[in-house]
């Protein structure tokens, strides 16, 4: 069974792992430019602000003790072109290869947007590479929708 809640200090190194994947198996795959190594340098820190953040979200989803999953979401404010609104954005997001299909993703996509509209975000976006058909489908299905490509 997988669970999902607000990740602790003591579950940084298995986000820096999962982010590491990340890295490897989805911008290593769709954009040539990627630095699959940052995680590895930059994450452990990255996580420690993060997690100390108002205006961040780092969701871990669990099996049993163990972290299967990650989400990154942050609110912010719109563009001086945009109305004055905030908006929550989904930064990244992970689920251990043998995690898959048991729930977690949408669990997490749907715990950050619980998040984002309890702050009163005006909207919450999600970038992903264009060729990566599933995570397309899977934020879809949690109810975003195209606007740009």
């Amino acid at each position: 069974m997988i669970t999902v809640g607000e990740a602790e200090p003591s579950d940084i190194d298995a986000l820096v792992e999962l982010e590491s994947a990340l890295f490897v198996e989805d911008a290593g795959q769709y954009d040539p430019f990627s630095d699959p190594t940052w995680p590895a340098r930059e994450g452990r820190k990255d996580f420690e602000d993060l997690i100390g953040s108002p205006d961040a979200i780092v969701l871990a989803a669990r099996r049993g003790n163990d972290v299967v999953g990650l989400l990154v979401g942050y609110a912010t404010q719109a563009s001086p072109t945009r109305q004055p609104v905030e908006y929550g954005i989904l930064r990244t997001m992970y689920v251990a290869k043998d995690a898959r299909r048991h729930g977690a993703a949408v669990m997490l996509t749907e715990r950050f947007l619980e998040w984002a509209c309890e702050r009163g975000c005006a909207e919450a976006h999600v970038d992903h590479y264009a060729d990566n058909i599933a995570a397309g489908a899977l934020y879809e299905q949690c109810g975003f929708s195209a606007r740009s490509i």
